[in-house]
C-alpha cells in the first residue's frame, strides 16, 4: 500500500506537498518523478520487495511508461511468469508486472490482474495518462480538473493542499447528513470527483474519457445448494492462499463473527507462523458488557481456538477526545460512522507489529448476513402475491405489527424508495436540525437515484437491493473506513471476501441458500453450512449480532460536555448557514434525557463541525 499524486504539468514543488500530506500510506520510501508534462508522487509501504528496486515512480524498460502505484496484486507472480520471456525484471514486485503488462497489452491486459488497486499510468509517447482503480472500490482515487491540468490523488486532502478556495459541494453535504457518508462520485469538494470502482480514466489532448475495466473471472456453473457447499470451500481457500502472498508477516483484525473466524481458520491451516490477532473492546459497566462486548468475547475465545497472538485494545470515552479529531483529518470528508475511532486505534495498534492484515469487510454483502436482508426476502416474496390478498391483510393488520414505516416497504413504488428506508438516518430530527436552503430534498433524491438505478440490474427485490448495497455503502463507507483508518498508521487491509471469485460465486447462489425465511436470525447460511468444518461451534451456533457502539451511551456521560461544546453556534460561527443550532440543541437535550433518541443525528453534527474547523477553519 501506498500513497500517490500527480499532476500533468511540470511542477515539483506541488507533488512534494502531496506527497507530504499522504506520507503516513508509505513512510518507507518516497520519490517524485517529472518532466515538462506531468510531475508524479509516490510514499511506499514496502510489501512486496523490500529492496530499493521497489522504488517509485517505476519507469519501464523502454522509458515510455511510468507509473506510480498503489495497492497489490495477488496473481502478480503467475502473470509475471507469462512475461518473463520479453522482459528482464529488475524487481520482484507487483507494479514491475503491472507496468511490463500495459507496455505490451495496453488497457486490455490489466482485465487479467487481480487485487486492491489503484494507479495511475503515464505515456510518455502519446502524452497520456491513466488512472485506474480496482473493480470494488477498496483503493480510493480522488482526481480535478482545473485549469487545463489534470491533478490526482490517493486521498482529498492531498489535493485540497494544492488547490485553493475548494468550495463545499452542498450536494454531497446533504447526502452526508442524511446518510452519514457521502456516496457515488462526488466529494465534500465541488469540482473534485472520485474515480468509480472498476473505471480507467483516460486524460489526453485536455479530455477525460471514462471507460469499465471487467476483470477477467471464471467460476464454476452453480445448479444445485450441494453443489455451492461444494465450490465456496474450494475458492476461499485459494482466495486466502493469494491473499497471504507478502513479504512481511500477515494478521488480522478478528471479531466474533462468521468472516472473520474463516479468515483465521484458513490462514492457520495455509499458514506456517503463530498469527497476531486484534479486537477491540468497549470500557463499559458491567451491566452493559453482554450489549457492547459479546462480539470481543467470541474473538478472545476463538484466538484462544486457533492458538493466535491475540491483542485487546481497549476503546472509552477518552479514546473518542483524544482521537476524534485525528479520525477527522484521515478520513478526508465527513463521516459518521460510529466504529471509525475503534477501527483508528485497533489499526494503530496493529501498525506495530504488522504492515498487512486481513478482515472480513464483503462477507455479509455477498451471502447475504445482515438482518435486514431477512426483511428483503419477505419484501421479494410480498410482491407476489395476489393484490386482492394485499388489500385484505392492510385492513386487518395492526400497526402493532405493521406500522407505517413497514407499509410503505412492502408497498414500496421503487426501489430506490426502497433502499433509502435502510439507508438514511430513520431518526425524526435528522432533517429538521438543517437549514432549509441548505436542506434541498429533490436534489438530493435525484442524485441518489442516479447512483442507485445502474445497480438495480439484477433479477429480484434481495439482489438488486444487496447489489446496490455492495457497490455504494460498502464502497464509500466501510470500505473507505478500511482504508483510510488502516493507511493513517502505514498499515495494509485486505478484504478476501471480495475476491471477484467469491463475489461471481455469490451471483450464482439462490436468495434462499443465503438467508432461509425460517431462519430470521442467521443469513449466510450457505456460507455456514458449506464451512461448518471450518469453524468452532462456539461461533457457527452463535445467532448474527449488528455490532453496536456506546457512543449513544458515552453522550449522556463523559462526552457530554465536549459535544455541548462541539454543536453551539459560536463554535464555529460560518456553519450557521447549514443549521439551525437552537433545534441542534434541543435535540441534544432531548436525547439527554431521553425523550427522544438523537445519537445520529446529533454525531453528524458534531463531524461536520470538526471537519470544519480542522479543514476550512484552520
Amino acid at each position: 500500500m501506498c500513497g500517490i499524486s500527480g499532476i500533468t504539468e511540470n511542477n515539483r514543488s506541488l507533488i512534494d506537498r502531496m506527497v507530504d500530506i499522504t506520507c503516513h500510506r508509505g513512510p518507507d520510501d518516497r520519490g517524485v518523478f517529472g518532466n515538462s508534462d506531468i510531475t508524479m508522487g509516490h510514499s511506499r509501504l514496502s510489501i512486496q520487495d523490500l529492496s530499493k528496486a521497489g522504488h517509485q515512480p517505476m519507469i519501464s524498460t523502454n522509458r515510455r511508461f511510468i507509473i506510480v502505484f498503489n495497492g497489490e496484486i495477488y496473481n502478480f507472480r503467475r502473470l509475471r511468469k507469462t512475461l518473463e520471456r520479453d522482459f528482464t525484471f529488475s524487481s520482484k514486485t507487483d507494479t514491475e508486472v503491472i507496468l511490463n503488462i500495459y507496455e505490451t497489452q495496453g488497457v486490455e491486459g490489466l482485465k487479467k490482474i487481480s487485487g486492491i488497486f489503484s494507479f495511475a499510468i503515464w505515456d510518455d509517447v502519446e502524452k497520456k495518462l491513466i488512472l485506474v482503480r480496482d473493480s470494488r472500490g477498496i483503493k480510493p482515487m480522488y482526481y480535478m480538473f482545473s485549469d487545463g491540468r489534470l491533478i490526482f490523488s490517493s486521498e482529498l486532502k492531498a489535493i485540497y493542499s494544492i488547490v485553493p478556495n475548494l468550495r463545499i459541494n452542498k450536494l454531497a453535504l446533504n447526502c452526508f447528513f442524511r446518510m452519514g457518508y457521502i456516496t457515488g462520485e462526488e466529494t465534500i469538494w465541488r469540482g473534485v470527483k472520485k474515480l468509480m470502482p472498476g473505471s480507467v480514466l483516460t486524460f489526453q489532448n485536455q479530455k477525460i474519457t471514462i471507460e469499465t475495466l471487467e476483470r477477467e473471472v471464471s467460476t464454476s456453473t452453480i445448479s444445485s445448494i450441494e453443489e455451492a457447499r461444494e465450490e465456496i470451500p474450494i475458492i476461499l481457500k485459494n482466495v486466502v492462499k493469494d491473499q497471504l502472498i507478502s513479504d512481511v508477516p500477515v494478521g488480522l483484525f478478528l471479531s466474533g463473527g462468521i468472516d472473520s473466524n474463516l479468515i483465521l481458520s484458513l490462514m492457520t491451516e495455509i499458514g506456517t507462523s503463530t498469527i497476531n490477532t486484534y479486537s477491540s473492546v468497549f470500557d463499559v459497566a458491567q451491566t452493559d458488557q453482554a450489549k457492547f462486548n459479546s462480539d470481543s468475547v467470541i474473538a478472545k475465545k476463538s484466538a484462544k481456538y486457533f492458538e493466535s497472538n491475540h491483542l485487546e485494545i481497549h476503546v472509552d470515552e477518552n479514546s473518542v477526545l483524544e482521537n476524534i479529531e485525528k479520525v477527522v483529518w484521515h478520513m478526508d470528508e465527513p463521516n459518521s460512522n460510529y466504529s471509525l475511532i475503534p477501527n483508528f486505534i485497533l489499526a494503530q495498534e496493529a501498525s506495530k507489529n504488522n504492515k498487512v492484515v486481513m478482515s472480513g469487510e464483503g462477507g455479509d454483502e455477498i451471502f447475504g448476513g445482515y438482518n435486514r436482508y431477512h426483511s428483503y426476502r419477505l419484501i421479494e416474496k410480498w410482491q407476489k402475491f395476489p393484490t386482492l390478498l394485499k388489500k385484505f391483510f392492510f385492513s386487518v393488520a395492526p400497526l402493532l405489527i405493521l406500522n407505517k414505516k413497514n407499509r410503505r416497504r412492502l408497498n414500496f413504488k421503487h426501489l430506490v424508495e426502497l433502499y433509502l428506508s435502510f439507508a438514511e438516518n430513520n431518526e425524526i430530527s435528522s432533517t429538521d436540525i438543517m437549514d432549509s436552503d441548505f436542506n434541498n430534498v429533490q436534489r438530493y433524491r435525484d442524485y441518489i437515484g442516479s447512483v442507485l438505478e445502474p445497480f438495480f440490474n439484477e433479477s429480484g427485490v434481495f439482489n438488486s437491493l444487496i447489489n446496490a448495497e455492495l457497490n455504494t455503502w460498502l464502497v464509500d463507507d466501510y470500505l473507505m473506513r478500511a482504508d483510510k483508518m488502516s493507511m493513517a498508521h502505514g498499515l495494509e487491509n485486505r478484504v478476501p471476501f471480495l475476491d471477484e471469485r467469491l463475489v461471481d460465486i455469490s451471483k450464482k447462489i439462490e436468495p434462499s441458500w443465503k438467508y432461509p425465511l425460517s431462519n430470521k436470525s442467521r443469513g449466510k447460511q450457505i456460507l455456514v453450512d458449506a464451512m461448518k468444518d471450518y469453524l468452532p461451534s462456539f461461533v457457527y451456533g452463535s445467532p448474527k449480532k449488528g455490532w453496536v457502539s456506546p457512543i449513544s451511551k458515552w453522550m449522556r456521560g463523559g462526552l457530554k460536555d465536549f459535544i455541548h461544546e462541539v454543536i453551539q453556534e459560536d463554535f464555529i460561527v460560518e456553519t450557521q448557514e447549514f443549521f439551525n443550532f437552537d433545534r441542534v440543541n434541543k435535540v441534544f437535550k432531548s436525547h439527554l434525557e431521553s425523550e427522544a433518541y438523537g445519537a445520529q443525528t446529533i454525531w453528524n453534527v458534531v463531524c461536520f463541525q470538526l471537519w470544519y474547523k480542522r479543514f476550512i477553519k484552520n
